[in-house]
């Protein structure tokens, strides 16, 4: 009769409302669709809070290819994340080329979110908060803006400071840019020379398209060799 109870018990934790909340929860994070060949078939998968995107999977070495949210237990996933994760086990990160899942999961992403502007301090320098996460020219990239509200109005500068990520499997170079939102003509740039899997951050000195209060700049970053 013990073990009875016992399984009973099991079965009605299993089968509580708390317990399916919880999993709901974990999945809320989660997103299904199915990638074309050569890394094809239906995988649920995630971007995590660095902006790599993760697949599902319960060793996290082998996304769970085939099954959807329905049929996957969260709460024994273990994610396989594209990038310097991914290169470890088969020597690739998943961005090398443009047809991996790894790929195509961030191309449906927006390219850039606004940076979002804090509540401004007592005066002097101020920045905003980072630009999410976007990919360009083979790397990977955010921004934000650095002004003094007191000489960055319109018709003047701002610091355009970039964090480029190179996920990749070889050394990077390449260029981050401002451009003149007036007139949509390069007016600043600054080099980047990044080794695989290293992230740099740099400068720019760029006109702003905004005002005092909130700036803004065209951000472009361009491999060397393809600049315009």
């Amino acid at each position: 009769m013990k073990p009875i109870k016992l399984i009973g018990i099991a079965l009605l934790i299993a089968s509580s409302p708390h317990h399916i909340g919880t999993a709901a929860l974990a999945a809320e994070r989660w997103q299904e669709e199915t990638f074309p060949p050569p890394n094809g078939g239906r995988i649920v998968f995630t971007i995590t809070n660095d902006g790599n995107p993760a697949c599902a999977s319960y060793d996290g070495a082998n996304c769970l290819w085939g099954q959807s949210m329905r049929d996957i237990d969260f709460s024994r996933v273990r994610p396989l994340v594209c990038g310097a994760g991914h290169r470890k086990l088969y020597g690739v990160t998943g961005f090398e080329d443009p047809n991996h899942w790894c790929n195509l999961a961030l191309r449906d992403r927006p390219v850039q979110t606004a940076p979002v502007i804090p509540p401004p301090p007592a005066g002097g320098y101020r920045m905003t908060e980072w630009s999410g996460w976007g990919r360009a020219a083979g790397v990977e990239y955010r921004y934000r803006v650095g002004w003094d509200p007191a000489n960055s109005g319109p018709g003047k500068t701002v610091d355009a400071i970039y964090e480029v990520r190179n996920s990749g499997a070889r050394q990077w170079s390449g260029a981050a840019r401002s451009v003149n939102c007036a007139q949509n003509t390069l007016w600043g740039s600054t080099d980047v020379a990044l080794a695989a899997g290293q992230t740099k951050e740099v400068r720019v000195r760029a006109p702003n398209c905004g005002n005092a209060t909130n700036p803004d700049i065209r951000p472009d970053v361009v491999r060397a060799g393809k600049f315009d």
